[in-house]
């Protein structure tokens, strides 16, 4: 027994040296009914996955790799949550994210990733952790290699632990007998990993090209929308390929003269496959990668099939568009006639606007973290992870596919995650452009995990994202309850002008919550030049000089009073509106000890007096540069165009640069702003559930 006993010593000896102490896989899970598995708080291996160097792996008394954590509460701490890629498989505790982030920005952070976790057990590991540790900011790393896909499965219907290995639910045994020494045996001894690698392969029929998958790792569904799938469904209905039967068939007929990866993919049913796999070990012998999965070539042509349904989306958005300009354009030839309110018109131009990308399948997920941060006083900031083969096509080689499809389309999916993010003021960053910029290098050799030196790019990229702010939030669209846009020129025409007389002379209107003063003068009296609002200001006011006075259009409530200086060349005047009931009462007076100022005359432009009489032109002469860029080639209907353009009708509001929006019932063009976005020129000034950048002139 003795010699019995040192021939065992010796072989696991000799196996152990030969695998230099590490296993392809982490070996010690122990089931949780909650998150599936949990790492054993105390373990320790070493990881070695093919010619990658080998590692340390360590599991701190909180259940997670690294050192122990310091006691909470820690100021400015944050806290990573993801899978293996934040837990660093591959790589020393040293390099891996959170230990980068944390060099890169002096602040504390806890690294809290695990093998096997998706999107649902990030949710708890957060939810554990703000209230146990009361961290400022939570970083969620959303790992595109199978992130989406186990959105909706969570830990405990995809893994089992079989003897400190996690393996897919499916292959899990029905039975495991339990005998004394059989957890160290099982996942400790590098003897009989090798003897269960060695009996695994010789009950294989052959080794596969490919791993398919199972049913609990998803399938392209995952990728898509719901409402899109149904939306591209439909589109598609009655043009199906004859023969065509699900997703595979699909992915298959794409492929076809793809070559060598057309040929992985009509290697075998991914149906078969797990039923052949059920209650044998591959999860654990096989090597080729270190979580045992799919096969990254079938996730990518998952990908593909996916991004082709947004196409469809597209293609629908581009219709709506067409149908959207052209009611615009209906609109606007009727726009003189037309008896619907401006702000019904842009209600129903708002509700058929086409949308500029579907919302990710993370949409409803990113509010729910957000919402669970936020009631513990903590910020939520994403990070969108690319499969290596959607970074490098480069990356395709170590497959052993060497004509990969080329996924650069696919990264659509991760931006369509980070504009929802930031839609939802998530600050958020796609790695993609990072991991890019550090190739050759970012990710390890034959597997999808990064290397050290892709978790230093990640951890630049994100450092930099949260010293930077989120952009300002823009305002609501529309106009906020009880407010309306300018009426137009026939609305004033049918409301009764009330002269008034004073230090100047004039009439004034009032319909649908806005006035309109005409300021005019007798040919023996100076014209007002300017018209400079006290009291009642608005930023959509519109002031046009002629060469007989001056026009002001502005938002004026009933009951509102509003007060202004009034300007001409031989001294100054004060103008005040006050109200009787509904009824509006307008005294001016001068102003002995008015100030000088230097006045000029200005007339309204030319193109605008060959469409009204230009001593009676309102709107505002700021916008006619971009109206008349915008309607240059109207024709016809320039007149009607350039007018309503300047006279803030919504229906002729000319776009606005990037980065600006119109705000104020006002066809202008503002930049909004917040408190870590001052304005460079102006004041931040709250318009309709945000703020933007309001000239003090």
């Amino acid at each position: 027994m003795a010699g019995l006993g040192l021939k065992l010593a010796a072989t696991e000896c000799a196996f152990r040296a030969r695998d230099e102490g590490a296993f392809p896989h982490v070996n010690f899970y122990v089931e949780d009914p909650q998150l599936g598995v949990r790492l054993q708080p105390g373990a320790s291996m070493r990881l070695g996955l093919g010619r990658n160097p080998r590692t340390t792996i360590h599991v701190n008394a909180s259940g997670h790799r690294g050192a122990d954590w310091p006691e909470p509460p820690q100021s400015r701490e944050i806290v990573v949550v993801g899978d293996s890629q934040v837990f660093g498989l591959g790589v020393e505790a040293e390099e891996m994210l959170a230990s980068r982030l944390a060099e890169r920005t002096g602040r504390p952070v806890i690294g809290a990733g695990v093998p096997t976790y998706g999107p649902r057990e990030y949710l708890e590991v957060a939810r554990d952790l703000l209230v146990r540790r009361r961290p400022e900011t939570v970083v969620v790393v959303l790992d595109f290699v199978d992130d989406p896909f186990e959105l909706g499965r969570p830990n405990s219907e995809r893994h089992a632990v079989w003897d400190g290995w996690a393996v897919r639910r499916e292959t899990m045994p029905d039975e495991v007998t339990q005998f004394p020494g059989r957890t160290w045996l099982m996942s400790r001894s590098h003897a009989v990993y090798a003897l269960r690698r060695w009996l695994h392969a010789r009950g294989s029929a052959g080794e596969r090209l490919l791993d398919p998958g199972t049913p609990s790792e998803g399938g392209w569904e995952d990728l898509v929308p719901a409402s899109l799938r149904t939306q591209a469904q439909q589109a598609e209905a009655g043009h199906e390929r004859p023969g065509a039967s699900g997703a595979q068939d699909e992915l298959r007929a794409q492929e076809d003269g793809q070559g060598e990866l057309a040929e992985v993919l009509r290697s075998g049913e991914a149906e078969q496959f797990w039923r052949d796999e059920a209650g044998r070990p591959g999860d654990i012998v096989d090597s080729r990668l270190a979580v045992s999965g799919r096969s990254i070539a079938v996730t990518a042509e998952l990908f593909r099939h996916a991004v082709s349904f947004r196409g469809n989306f597209k293609g629908q958005q581009r219709k709506l568009a067409r149908a959207q300009a052209a009611r615009l354009r209906e609109l606007q030839a009727a726009a003189a006639t037309l008896t619907e309110s401006r702000e019904a018109v842009m209600a129903e131009l708002a509700r058929s606007a086409p949308r500029p990308r579907p919302e990710s399948v993370f949409a409803a997920y990113l509010a729910e973290f957000q919402a669970l941060c936020a009631a513990h006083g903590a910020e939520l900031v994403v990070v969108a992870l690319p499969l290596d083969v959607q970074v490098d096509g480069g990356e395709w080689a170590k497959y052993g596919v060497t004509q990969g499809p080329d996924m650069r389309p696919s990264q659509i999916l991760l931006t369509d995650l980070v504009a929802d993010a930031e839609a939802l003021r998530i600050r958020s960053v796609d790695a993609t452009a990072a991991l890019r910029a550090a190739q050759p290098g970012a990710f390890l050799e034959g597997d999808f995990h990064l290397t050290a030196r892709g978790h230093a790019a990640v951890a630049e990229a994100l450092a930099e994202r949260l010293a930077r702010p989120l952009p300002p939030r823009a305002p609501d669209p529309g106009l906020p309850q009880g407010t309306g846009y300018a009426p137009a020129q026939r609305a004033w025409e049918a409301v009764e002008a009330v002269p008034f007389a004073g230090w100047a002379t004039g009439t004034a209107q009032h319909v649908g919550g806005w006035l309109k003063l005409r300021l005019s003068a007798a040919d023996d009296v100076e014209p007002v030049r300017e018209i400079e609002v006290i009291e009642g200001s608005s930023p959509a006011a519109m002031r046009m000089t002629t060469a007989t006075g001056m026009t002001l259009v502005t938002p004026l409530a009933i009951g509102a009073p509003l007060r202004a200086h009034l300007y001409r060349l031989d001294g100054g005047g004060e103008l005040q509106i006050r109200w009787q009931g509904e009824r509006l009462q307008v005294k001016v007076t001068a102003r002995p000890a008015a100030p000088e100022r230097t006045l000029t005359f200005t007339r309204p432009p030319d193109a605008l007096c060959r469409c009204d009489v230009c001593d009676e032109m309102w709107g505002d002469p700021a916008l006619f540069p971009a109206c008349e860029a915008a309607y240059s080639g109207a024709g016809e209907e320039a007149c009607e165009a350039l007018l309503g353009c300047v006279r803030h009708d919504p229906l002729f509001a000319p776009g606005c640069p990037e980065g600006q929006v119109h705000a104020f019932a006002s066809n202008a063009c503002f930049t909004p702003c917040d408190e870590d976005n001052p304005c460079a020129e102006g004041r931040c000034t709250p318009w309709h559930g945000a703020a933007v950048c309001v000239s003090e002139g």
